[in-house]
């Protein structure tokens, strides 16, 4: 249930709409206009279509488990972290991508339960985070 350390990462132009709002607590993504649909990981023109430049837009912040894993044996830089629950989340409107999943035991994770971004801790200040993703209140995989 752990929540991993914050790091440094390479932000590149490309990504950085995506870094920045995961900073402000928002799901930033790229997007194609042309193609009306999601461009994930980012990138400056659409791999479908090779329209460009893209755009971005923000997304809820929710999604859905599509898979998940718990780490035990983990990168050195995330020792201290384990163990810890990276998951695969289908955005609402957008691409799916790893993250960290917490606030849920190991035992309640399920495929399907509804997440939604949590707000960073300690604000845009400092190294960045990646996305941490907890359950929805009051929903399950069921409903």
């Amino acid at each position: 249930m752990s929540t991993l350390p914050k790091v440094a990462v390479d932000v590149t132009p490309e990504s950085r709409a995506f870094w920045d709002g995961l900073a402000r607590g928002e799901l930033v993504v790229t997007w194609c206009e042309a193609c009306d649909g999601h461009v994930w990981p980012p990138r400056d023109r659409c791999p479908a279509c090779l329209a460009g430049p893209t755009t971005t837009r923000v997304l809820s912040g929710e999604g859905t488990l599509y898979s998940y894993t718990v780490v035990h044996r983990p990168d050195p830089a995330f020792a201290e972290a384990v163990p810890y629950v990276l998951g695969y989340v289908s955005l609402d409107g957008g691409p799916t991508i790893m993250a960290n999943v917490a606030g849920v035991p190991f035992d309640r994770l399920e495929v399907g339960m509804r997440l939604r971004l949590r707000a960073p801790e300690g604000g845009a200040d400092g190294p960045v985070g990646g996305a941490v993703f907890e359950p929805v209140p009051g929903e399950d995989a069921t409903a």
